[in-house]
């Protein structure tokens, strides 16, 4: 299992902001961002937009700004801080 950081940034007309999560995985953690990604806020593979490189929601583009590994030892602190992510 590795630890990681993951970041999703969200751009809503002129507001953008960046949410980062915590998720432990034995697979590819690119793939798992992606879903992330594409799941943020409830989308789907239809909801993928070429041209942004992003996820359509409503108003808002959703997009995976990919992860960081970090050492167990600051995973189990940062979770007491930080949402993590179930696979």
């Amino acid at each position: 299992m590795k630890y990681y950081i993951g970041e999703i940034h969200e751009r809503n007309g002129d507001l953008e902001y960046d949410t980062k999560y915590l998720f432990a995985t034995k697979k590819n953690p690119d793939k798992y961002t992606e879903k992330v990604a594409m799941k943020w806020r409830g989308g789907d593979k239809s909801d993928w937009d070429e041209q942004e490189n992003g996820y359509w929601s409503d108003c808002s583009l959703i997009f995976d700004h990919g992860s960081n590994e970090i050492p167990k030892e600051d995973f189990e602190v940062l979770k007491k801080y930080l949402s993590v992510m179930g696979e």
